[in-house]
């Protein structure tokens, strides 16, 4: 009877870590989102940036290089405006979250996971199930693209913000594989947007993929194995207290804990060309 009891427990125990930790990643939103609350605290006295995008913007399944932007930009108030899983077409669904902070700078960083949920169909219906996108539609360039472009002009015309976009990180470190050439294509599309569109252009792709020529290693895991990486991931970072950087190098890689998201390095390059930005358009 005991025996069955601490079983029932244990049962328990890990159905409420498993609830928490789905509660972190798939339903929790920044601190210092721009919503009505945190609107009302605006320092008038700075200028806003908005950081638009994904997780790799979000921060607590990665590094939060938005929260050393907060501690390093005295004259700027800075939002988090990033969600977890979300793509090109879940960003439109929260453009009025940006456009009511009435913005001096804005960032985007988004494409990771529209890339990712063109790589098999499972990755397609899980974020269907996040209900990111609806269960009738299949990620794609062409819509990524006028997504993307859609994100730009509303942007433009409803803000008279700067606007600062950024090619995708890279997906995994095997720069060979398919993941890579087709975020390859998809930041090509956001370098000509923003040639076209007279935006600011951070280079983060390319910074990455520098160091990681510069910087060859062996791979442990492959891209195939980024849903179970990034499980572990969040189980090391939130059960037992490790770093990104911990869980990177344990996973042997260098600037991802799990294909997808960022370490303190390749975080800080994100940081770093934000801020380069701010310095050569004030």
């Amino acid at each position: 009877m005991i025996a069955i009891y601490t079983i029932v427990c244990l049962v328990l125990a890990l159905l409420l870590i498993y609830f928490w930790l789905y509660q972190k990643v798939s339903k929790h939103i920044p601190e210092n989102y721009p919503n009505a609350a945190n609107l009302q605290k605006i320092d008038s006295n700075k200028k806003t940036l908005v950081c638009f995008g994904d997780s790799n913007t979000h921060g607590n399944v990665s590094y939060n290089w938005v929260n050393d932007l907060r501690s390093e930009l005295d004259d700027y108030w800075v939002f988090n405006a990033g969600v977890n899983s979300d793509l090109t077409y879940t960003l439109l669904r929260r453009i009025s979250d940006v456009i009511a902070a009435k913005p001096d700078l804005i960032t985007i960083l988004i494409g990771t996971n529209d890339v990712n949920a063109t790589m098999n169909i499972k990755m397609e219906k899980r974020y269907q199930q996040l209900g990111r996108i609806g269960k009738d539609i299949s990620p794609n360039f062409e819509d990524f693209k006028a997504n993307y472009q859609q994100i730009i002009q509303i942007l433009k015309q409803k803000t008279s913000a700067k606007i600062a976009v950024m090619s995708l990180p890279v997906m995994g470190e095997d720069l060979a594989h398919e993941a890579n050439l087709r975020a390859d294509k998809y930041s090509e599309f956001i370098k000509q947007l923003a040639s076209d569109e007279n935006l600011l252009y951070l280079p983060l792709r390319e910074k990455q993929k520098a160091f990681l020529e510069n910087n060859p290693q062996p791979l442990k895991h492959t891209f195939e194995e980024t849903y179970i990486l990034l499980n572990y991931s969040v189980i090391w970072h939130y059960i037992f207290g490790k770093s990104w950087d911990y869980v990177t190098a344990k996973h042997g890689f260098q600037l991802t804990p799990d294909n997808l998201h960022q370490n303190s390095i390749a975080g800080g390059m994100i940081r770093d060309l934000v801020k380069e930005a701010i310095l050569k358009n004030k």
